[in-house]
């Protein structure tokens, strides 16, 4: 059974609700698509919404939807935060159930809520990094000293990068600076004689904060038709690889200069 929209103001409540899943989605790394089909999805599966129309870019989400004869407009500004695949999977889950009407809109706007709020625990991120950056360090021809090192590099960035996000500084600045950092722990690391080839652990550490996610999904995009869409993510990307460069070339200069 449908849910049933009595007035024009739980028209706006429910608009509100898919922009707001919509809006969770893309800024936690959801291809544009996804979030369209989300919105959509959750709009339609009520009575008395005849049509819908949304459209996402990587900075706002808009929609308009027909509430018997009346059309209602909106939009929600997006603030990019950071990939989280299991919080993209949660909305999914969320919107799944609110199709077969499982959550009133009160419900529903509370279980986003909690969905936004849910937090990661910090360590498991930290190890994760660490495994990660190991083993991409083996991959791109590291030795099994360098394996060491780059794990408890990688644990350092992991933690270093949601530390710098606290200061809501610039995407550009925070990746330069991380890069630098991992440059510097790197060749510390040669230096003292933890690890062989400081060039392979800085490559595999800074395989951490490469924006692969965002590569594919604006690559994805384009392909789909999205222009304007792939090409605003394609272009975060390049200035997020440009900042890596940046940052790892300013600390490799800044070691060979103390050492």
């Amino acid at each position: 059974m449908e849910l049933k929209i009595s007035d024009i103001d739980d028209a706006k409540k429910l608009m509100n609700l898919a922009l707001y899943a919509g809006s969770l989605l893309i800024s936690n790394g959801a291809e544009s698509y996804r979030a369209e089909d989300t919105v959509e999805r959750i709009c339609l599966s009520c009575q008395e919404i005849d049509s819908v129309d949304c459209y996402a870019l990587p900075t706002a989400i808009f929609l308009k939807l027909k509430y018997k004869d009346e059309f209602i407009n909106n939009f929600k500004k997006i603030k990019v935060s950071d990939i989280n695949l299991g919080k993209i999977d949660l909305i999914n889950n969320f919107s799944r159930n609110f199709s077969k009407n499982i959550y009133d809109l009160d419900k529903a706007y509370e279980e986003l809520k909690s969905i936004e709020n849910k937090g990661d625990r910090q360590y498991q991120k930290i190890i994760a990094g660490g495994i990660a950056a190991s083993f991409f360090t083996v991959l791109f021809g590291g030795g099994l000293k360098d394996f060491f090192p780059s794990f408890i590099i990688g644990m350092i960035i992991s933690y270093f990068v949601d530390y710098l996000y606290r200061f809501n500084m610039s995407f550009f600045i925070n990746n330069a600076i991380a890069s630098l950092v991992s440059a510097v722990l790197a060749i510390s690391a040669v230096k003292l004689g933890l690890g062989n080839d400081f060039d392979k652990i800085i490559i595999g550490v800074i395989m951490l904060i490469v924006p692969g996610v965002a590569i594919t999904n604006a690559l994805r995009d384009i392909m789909s038709g999205e222009f304007i869409t792939g090409a605003i993510t394609l272009i975060k990307a390049v200035f997020i690889a440009l900042a890596i460069a940046i940052g790892a070339g300013f600390g490799l200069k800044f070691m060979r200069m103390m050492l």
